[in-house]
């Protein structure tokens, strides 16, 4: 046991049509056999062949057109498209996570520790003394609110918040390409909500229920205000 996890099969079937692309000569606008061909041609079921297919046109590789197959996509079409995808994942995401974070948000302030409280202040801190030298304190972001979870006490819901984070932490890349084309200073945004951190815990010192959802809703407000200018 090496404790490596194996890839899913759908990555391998991503990576053999990327090179059955390549082995082919295929050029974009070119069209790629039905799944059924390429299932049978590599003996797999079609459900595995249909998630690479979908992972590749995420990636901006292929192009699927209704009733009449799949392409290989233009380089520059198969950008716009991937950013109309990931920006709709990221907010379906988004909206989840914030609905869950809201609803352990309420349960744990008015029983929070001390020693907690503690904690989580020191993270804010540090955070605030990144920011003020303009640097993202990114990991330390995602520590607050790991551990804010963390103080909820319910590992399911606990995990599955952190998968969601991970999820869209993984669009960021692209996200942030795509801003940097537009020359907007989203950095600048982000910035802006680190404060709010410390109005939290200071709202948690106080059992300030209301007054803790109100900061974290700016935080929210300040991803979203970025969501907002994708197409």
């Amino acid at each position: 046991m090496t404790g490596e996890k194996k890839a899913p099969l759908y990555a391998k079937m991503s990576d053999r049509i990327c090179r059955y692309i390549e082995e082919k000569g295929l050029r974009p606008g070119d069209r790629l056999p039905g799944e059924r061909s390429l299932a049978a041609l590599w003996g797999v079921g079609r459900p595995s062949v249909r998630e690479a297919i979908r992972e590749l046109e995420y990636r901006g590789i292929l192009q699927s057109k209704v009733g009449k197959g799949t392409y290989v996509a233009d380089p520059e079409e198969g950008r716009e498209l991937r950013i109309r995808l990931v920006s709709r994942n990221f907010l379906e995401l988004f909206e989840i996570k914030t609905a869950l974070e809201r609803y352990c948000l309420e349960r744990i302030v008015p029983r929070i520790e001390d020693q907690q409280i503690g904690h989580l202040e020191a993270l804010a801190g540090r955070m605030m003394a990144l920011a003020g030298e303009g640097i993202m304190p990114e990991e330390l972001d995602l520590e607050f609110h790991d551990y804010l979870l963390l103080c909820y006490g319910n590992q399911e819901l606990h995990r599955m918040v952190m998968h969601m984070i991970a999820m869209y932490q993984s669009m960021t890349e692209e996200m942030q390409e795509y801003l940097d084309g537009l020359k907007y200073d989203y950095l600048a945004v982000l910035l802006a909500t680190i404060p709010c951190h410390q109005d939290m815990v200071c709202r948690m010192r106080e059992r300030d229920v209301a007054g803790v959802l109100a900061a974290y809703d700016k935080i929210t407000e300040g991803d979203l205000k970025i969501y907002r200018r994708f197409p």
